[in-house]
């Protein structure tokens, strides 16, 4: 199965979310957005993931929240990979918690590699992915959006758990499934 670790969003701030992305679509681009119920931040992708690996990582996980405290985060600009000119991956940044995410994403990383896998290559980068881009029709529009709209002020949110999500790949696009949620 396919696997990552993320932090959920409430509701309010996904609908946010949504509406950022509806005025960003206005643009008329060729870019997948992501469905305001699978918002999420990602803090470690963890790509195939054997049923067998399910029960130790929760394990490993659970230890490291023992570490963790609570905070909150709040989502504040837009930006895109690579970048504005260039965009492949159009996300939302972090305001409010940004060191604490990047923490949390070590403690997340160092207690994965303790189980075998593969470490991260790149440094942690807090972002909300809000969409892809499909192919490169319509981008001019786009790129004029990306460099004058921006989130700001969005509502803020407490962090106080990890979720193990297994994710299911289909043509109407994933779905994912909680498979361990963990306080700290």
């Amino acid at each position: 199965m396919r696997a990552f670790i993320a932090v959920e969003l409430p509701d309010a701030l996904r609908q946010e979310v949504a509406a950022f992305q509806s005025e960003l679509g206005s643009s008329g681009a060729d870019v997948k957005w992501v469905e305001a119920g699978n918002l999420h931040l990602t803090l470690k992708f963890l790509g195939e993931t054997g049923e067998n690996q399910v029960g130790p990582l929760k394990e490993g996980l659970i230890s490291a929240a023992l570490q963790l405290s609570p905070f909150t985060v709040s989502l504040e600009g837009i930006g895109a990979f690579p970048s504005t000119t260039n965009p492949r991956v159009v996300w939302v940044g972090v305001a409010q918690g940004k060191e604490e995410l990047i923490r949390l994403a070590q403690t997340v990383e160092q207690s994965c590699s303790r189980l075998g896998f593969a470490p991260e290559e790149r440094p942690f980068s807090p972002h909300l992915t809000i969409g892809r881009l499909r192919s490169r029709e319509r981008l001019a529009p786009l790129i004029k959006k990306l460099q004058v709209a921006e989130l700001r002020g969005g509502t803020s949110t407490r962090v106080d758990r990890l979720i193990l999500f297994q994710s299911t790949l289909s043509p109407q696009g994933p779905t994912y499934t909680p498979l361990a949620d963990i306080p700290f």
